[in-house]
C-alpha cells in the first residue's frame, strides 16, 4: 500500500478559486491501496487561512476522516516551525524512504521540513510535482502564467534540486486535459446536499474558466496528477535532466538538458482523457450512494 501526503492548496467552494485540489482529495480517499498519512496545507489558490477553511469544510460534508497540518502563510516570518513541516518530518523519520508526496500546491511546506531537518528529502521515497512550464503555456490559445512553482520559487527550486526520485507533471503537457460540462452527466443526482454543494461548485468554476478562457469546463490539474500515480499506464512519461535556477522558477521555467545531476520523469502525454475522466466522476459517485 503506497503511503501518501498530499501536499495542497486546497480552495474548493470559493468562488473564482479553483477546484481540483478539492475533486484530488475526494478522489484519493477513495483508493483502497493509499494509506492517506495527513494533508499539508499551503498557499497558492488561496491564503492558508482560506485553505484550511475549505479542506476543512470538505472533510466535514464528505466525512473524511483525515488530518490536516497547516503550513506558513505567503509572508509568515521565520520565527516559528508550521504544524505542516513537523508533520512531514516526523513522517519520514517514522516511515523513511517510504513515502510518496504529492504536491500540488507551492513548494514552501517541503522547503521549510527541509531547513529543520537536512535529511528530509533523502528520506522520502518519491515527490509528484505538479507545476512547472519548459515555454510559454496557453489554454485555448490564451497565454497563462504558471502558478505553482512560482509562488515560491526558492522552495521550488530546492525541491527539484534535491536529487531524490521525482515526477513533475508541468501544465504545459496537460493543458488539454478538460473535464467539461458534458461530462457531467455520469455525476448520479441522488439529491442528496453532498451531490448539490458539489456539482454547485463544480459548475461556478466551470463558468469562470469559460468566461475567462472560452473553454466549457476546466482543466483538471491536480487530479490528472494524481492519476498519474495511481493509472501509470494511462500516461506518457520521458526521463530528462533538468536545470532550474531560482530567477527562472519566478516565472515557473525550467530546462531540459542532456545530462546533468537532476534526473526527472516528466509526464508528456494523456493517452485516453475520456477513460481518466470517467474514472474521477464514477469514483466521485461513491459519495452519494449514502444520500447524505
Amino acid at each position: 500500500m503506497m503511503k501518501l501526503i498530499y501536499d495542497c492548496d486546497n480552495t474548493i467552494g470559493l468562488h473564482g478559486k479553483d477546484v481540483d485540489d478539492g475533486l484530488t482529495l475526494l478522489y484519493l480517499y477513495q483508493q483502497s491501496n493509499i494509506d492517506i498519512l495527513g494533508v499539508t496545507l499551503t498557499y497558492g489558490n488561496g491564503t492558508v487561512q482560506e485553505v484550511k477553511e475549505q479542506t476543512e469544510q470538505l472533510c466535514s460534508l464528505f466525512s473524511l476522516d483525515v488530518d490536516t497540518y497547516v503550513g506558513k502563510g505567503k509572508d509568515d516570518s521565520d520565527v516559528s516551525v508550521s504544524m505542516a513541516a513537523k508533520f512531514l518530518v516526523k513522517m519520514v523519520k517514522k516511515y523513511p524512504h517510504q513515502i510518496v508526496v504529492l504536491a500540488t500546491g507551492s513548494m514552501a511546506n517541503l522547503y521549510e521540513a527541509y531547513k529543520i531537518e537536512p535529511s528530509f528529502f533523502k528520506l522520502l521515497k518519491k515527490v509528484v510535482i505538479m507545476g512547472g512550464r519548459f515555454e510559454e503555456m496557453f489554454i485555448n490559445s490564451i497565454p497563462i502564467g504558471e502558478l505553482n512553482l512560482s509562488i515560491a520559487p526558492e522552495a521550488a527550486h530546492a525541491v527539484i534540486t534535491s536529487e531524490i526520485p521525482m515526477t513533475i507533471v508541468s501544465g504545459q503537457y496537460i493543458s488539454g486535459a478538460l473535464l467539461g460540462r458534458d461530462d457531467l452527466h455520469m455525476l448520479d443526482n441522488d439529491g442528496s446536499k453532498r451531490f448539490k454543494w458539489l456539482s454547485g461548485v463544480i459548475l461556478d468554476w466551470m463558468q469562470y474558466t469559460e468566461d475567462n478562457w472560452s473553454v466549457p469546463g476546466f482543466i483538471n490539474w491536480d487530479t490528472i496528477t494524481a492519476l498519474s500515480l495511481t493509472e501509470p499506464d494511462q500516461f506518457e512519461f520521458e526521463d530528462v535532466y533538468l536545470s532550474s535556477s531560482v530567477e527562472g522558477l519566478k516565472t515557473g521555467l525550467m530546462e531540459k538538458k542532456q545530462n546533468g545531476n537532476q534526473k526527472v520523469e516528466i509526464l508528456t502525454s494523456i493517452k485516453d482523457l475520456s477513460h481518466l475522466n470517467n474514472i474521477v466522476l464514477k469514483t466521485l459517485n461513491n459519495y452519494f450512494i449514502e444520500g447524505n
